[in-house]
């Protein structure tokens, strides 16, 4: 027989475990990233939640004091007790979670399919009526799924393609080209007027205006609204709804590769066409101002040329006057010395310019 100190030992050691037990299933921790719900057979008998703006806090009071008088509400991180065994605990994530699903096809108002995928963020925003709702993240997502996509559906089912693509009217690809033609203006069409006169682009570029209230912020905008509302009975608060990839289906991309790259082609003979008649400009330009300084040389070079033949001709008209009959010799010689070559053998008369040879030396006429 065992003894009744080895007895009450082990009594003793029951009770001490017994006893850890319940102090250790009594407190707990709800560090920042988390809220929680305490439930009593089944019942929920306290909230705490994670941080909240006090508007976001007078808005689950009110929400629990029309709904869930009985249940009390605590707010922030810290110990808190409980119950144990009775009481049980359900602990939620206070963060921003993810909303991520596969891509599905979307019509737009103009006809186009588009794979779109989006995603979204979103948090707990109620804990009580997030558990009383959906129960758990996973079934919470299903639930999105469902709001998300059929409000971005009816969203884009009422825009356009460019209205999902665009945000800004900007022109789209174009960059500085469009400060080289000379007019650009806006329309609902994609139309252009092009004329080409001798490497001259002469050119109206018609783009697409996005609307007021339209392109893919404010289509994005409206959707994260029209999401919140609908998931508020959750007790769920869509923080944030966009859009991943909207892609063409894979039969339509080649066309549209093909599209894109004949628009490249067109700018880029655009830019050559223009780069050409500036190019031409520059040159007659140019040409211009060579002619004119050329023009102005030889101007110069003939007034500077004629005044050295009056002047030159002066000299030799007050020489002319001055000694005559040497004047009349040295044109004689300069004539003889024009037409007659070293071998030339010339038989002529004395008279005329000739005479200098028939007289005796130092003697004149």
């Amino acid at each position: 027989m065992r003894s009744p100190l080895h007895i009450k030992g082990c009594i003793t050691g029951v009770l001490v475990i017994l006893g850890l037990m319940v102090f250790f299933g009594a407190f707990f921790t709800i560090d920042e990233t988390q809220q929680a719900v305490i439930l009593q057979l089944g019942k929920p008998v306290r909230v705490i939640v994670g941080d909240r703006t006090p508007e976001e806090l007078a808005e689950i009071e009110a929400w629990m004091e029309s709904n869930a008088p009985e249940v009390a509400l605590s707010s922030g991180a810290g110990l808190y007790f409980k119950v144990p065994f009775l009481q049980q605990l359900q602990i939620f994530d206070d963060r921003l979670l993810e909303y991520d699903d596969d891509p599905s096809d979307v019509v737009t108002r103009d006809k186009k399919h588009l794979q779109v995928d989006c995603y979204a963020r979103w948090r707990i925003q109620n804990p009580l009526l997030f558990l009383q709702s959906v129960q758990s993240v996973s079934a919470a997502g299903s639930r999105l799924d469902d709001v998300i996509y059929s409000v971005l559906r009816q969203e884009i089912g009422r825009s356009d393609l460019i209205h999902i693509v665009r945000n800004t009217n900007e022109p789209v690809g174009l960059g500085e080209y469009v400060t080289l033609v000379e007019n650009v203006a806006y329309s609902d069409t994609t139309e252009e007027n092009i004329i080409m006169t001798d490497g001259e682009i002469v050119e109206v570029i018609r783009m697409i205006r996005v609307p007021s209230g339209q392109g893919r912020e404010n289509l994005l905008e409206r959707v994260t609204e029209a999401t919140r509302i609908m998931t508020e009975e959750y007790g769920i608060r869509v923080v944030d709804v966009r859009i991943k990839r909207a892609d063409l289906p894979a039969a339509n991309q080649q066309a549209v590769f093909t599209r894109m790259q004949a628009e490249r082609n067109r700018i880029s003979t655009r830019y050559r066409a223009e780069g050409n008649r500036m190019a031409q400009t520059i040159l007659a330009e140019t040409d211009l101002r060579v002619d004119s300084i050329r023009s102005l040389a030889e101007l110069n070079a003939l007034t500077i040329r004629g005044r050295a033949d009056s002047t030159a001709a002066a000299v030799y008209a007050s020489a002319y006057r001055s000694y005559p009959d040497f004047y009349r010799f040295m044109q004689s010689m300069e004539t003889l010395e024009e037409i007659i070559g070293e071998d030339d053998e010339i038989v002529l008369s004395t008279e005329g310019v000739f005479q200098y040879f028939a007289l005796p030396p130092g003697e004149m006429r």
